[in-house]
């Protein structure tokens, strides 16, 4: 059997925080990936396996000047990004494609025609801002999103809840798969924690931004610091909402228990978290529907590594995160509740809480891992041609 020649469309390749993304691929079987993006980002997401198909033209930073020159020569080339499916089609001719697969609802809505004109079977992955956000913001993405359920072939939610959201959208239930992402978890380190009994350190990784929920981390935090003093929060991540939980914590005298860390090295991402007990995430819809469609799959990394999770019963969480068992799960923005759990942490004794930890383990290892779940992509693939020829 002839591998299968599939191309990898992104809006943008790849931010670090779609880590995900790049195992996914690079553990798919049998392929030879084909990576189609208008803008490309230089991070760590290179394999020597994949062709990179880069638009010749490229904006540019003048010694990161914005000059008059750069911003009407950057114009140009942003405009000139619509004749990137063309060029992309003349660079695979000679090539039969035989999955065109778009990463985000938007990516396939860009791509409808450059698929149908290669002949590829059209499959499209939604992740989480694409799911309600985006149609709530931009009315006209609802008569888009008909369109798209009309012409793709195939669409692939991580998780049951994000494929409930495509159904009751309008779109046929056959051509709604449900594929979970994953982690490499032989290549993430188990670490026996010695967690002290009135001790806790809590750690959120997370761009900041509403649905990430960080407002709630801190303010639970807050609560549970009166009868948990022995204990403190980092945060990692930048984004929008950094400055209200920055005056929430000068604000409440917090400074000596919260810190703020912009950015790590994802390639030192296990070292880091080894020096915590518990990672809390307490995600949420925000005001403008947006969610996280499935879930972070920063919960599966830490989880793999024995951390255990507190994180709330949004989209499919529950899934990544067992209640009672590998973590503890509060509703969407409940204060309390989330309050409550780091209390029980703070107080839990080194049994328990190593029970958890090798539970988080387990289930990571049993439904998380990225080569078992990229070969049942690998597999979606191929029963989608099968019906072709059939």
């Amino acid at each position: 059997m002839s591998k299968l020649n599939v191309v990898q469309a992104f809006h943008q390749y790849l931010d670090y925080t779609e880590n995900w993304a790049y195992k996914l691929i690079s553990n798919l079987p049998d392929t030879k990936n084909y990576i189609i993006s208008k803008e490309y980002l230089r991070f760590n997401f290179y394999n020597p396996d994949f062709v990179f198909i880069e638009f010749p033209l490229k904006k540019i930073d003048v010694l990161g000047k914005k000059g008059f020159f750069t911003k009407v020569f950057n114009r140009l080339v942003h405009y000139s990004f619509n004749l990137y499916p063309f060029y992309v089609k003349s660079v695979l001719k000679d090539i039969k494609i035989d999955i065109f697969h778009s990463h985000f609802a938007y990516t396939g809505w860009d791509y409808i025609k450059l698929a149908k004109k290669l002949k590829a079977k059209h499959v499209v992955s939604f992740y989480g801002l694409d799911y309600e956000n985006l149609p709530f913001r931009e009315p006209e993405w609802e008569k888009r999103y008909r369109k798209l359920f009309k012409e793709a072939d195939l669409f692939i939610c991580e998780g049951n809840h994000g494929a409930k959201i495509l159904k009751n959208m309008g779109c046929p239930e056959e051509k709604v798969v449900v594929n979970r992402l994953g982690v490499e978890v032989e290549n993430i380190p188990f670490y026996k924690r010695e967690k002290k009994e009135k001790s806790l350190k809590l750690v959120q990784i997370a761009s900041f931004r509403e649905k990430k929920g960080h407002i709630y981390t801190v303010k639970a935090f807050h609560k549970a610091l009166k009868d948990c003093p022995n204990m403190s929060l980092t945060f990692v991540g930048k984004g929008e909402t950094r400055k209200q939980v920055e005056e929430y914590v000068k604000k409440e005298n917090l400074q000596d228990k919260v810190s703020f860390i912009d950015v790590i090295d994802y390639t030192q991402l296990y070292s880091f978290l080894k020096d915590f007990d518990v990672f809390i995430h307490p995600s949420c819809y925000s005001e403008d529907r947006d969610c996280e469609g499935g879930a972070p799959i920063v919960l599966l990394d830490a989880q793999a590594t024995g951390m255990p999770v507190i994180s709330t019963f949004h989209c499919d969480i529950p899934d990544e995160v067992l209640d009672g068992k590998t973590g503890f799960l509060a509703e969407e923005k409940d204060v309390e509740s989330i309050a409550s759990f780091i209390k029980k942490f703070y107080f839990m004794k080194k049994d328990e809480y190593l029970e958890f930890s090798i539970n988080a383990r387990g289930n990571v290892e049993k439904y998380y891992n990225i080569k078992k779940n990229a070969k049942n992509l690998y597999n979606i693939y191929r029963e989608l041609l099968k019906d072709e020829s059939s």
